[in-house]
């Protein structure tokens, strides 16, 4: 019997990467992903941080509050917690105001307060916070700072 010679080398090099594929190799592979937090508001987004000018008139028993409330959206890969804080930038003779949002409602301080919480969130997740007027503060216009934090608990 005779073989081609093209035949016979093919025959050989099966066998060899055969032999090849016999032998084993380790390969370790990472991949990183990072932390994403973003935090929009009226269709401005921000990476974690963001605030609201906030107006309040108080004329006898009367209270307007210009923004009444915020619309925010969360956009997190990870768990995430939504933190409030306020800061006057006028007098506020005492003013007190305060939030509301999912269920639960605190006074807004200047130290952050948190506002809601959750994990992954698999696009944008809607938060709204209203604002009240918790005292009876004198008569006057009122300007204030409202921040919110987007962080990691």
């Amino acid at each position: 019997m005779r073989f081609l010679p093209g035949v016979a080398t093919i025959v050989a090099l099966a066998l060899a990467g055969s032999a090849f594929a016999q032998s084993s190799a380790n390969h370790q592979v990472s991949v990183s992903i990072p932390t994403v937090l973003r935090l929009r508001i009226d269709e401005h987004v921000a990476s974690d941080h963001a605030t609201v000018n906030v107006s309040i008139r108080v004329e006898g028993a009367l209270r307007t509050i210009d923004p009444a409330s915020t619309r925010l959206e969360v956009s997190a890969n990870t768990a995430w917690q939504l933190s409030v804080s306020y800061t006057s930038t006028v007098d506020d003779s005492g003013l007190v105001l305060s939030w509301h949002a999912l269920g639960n409602s605190d006074v807004l301080h200047g130290s952050p307060t948190v506002v809601a919480t959750g994990h992954s969130t698999g696009g944008w997740r809607a938060v709204h916070v209203d604002y009240g007027v918790v005292n009876e503060p004198a008569d006057g216009d009122y300007q204030g700072l409202i921040a919110y934090t987007l962080a990691r608990p």
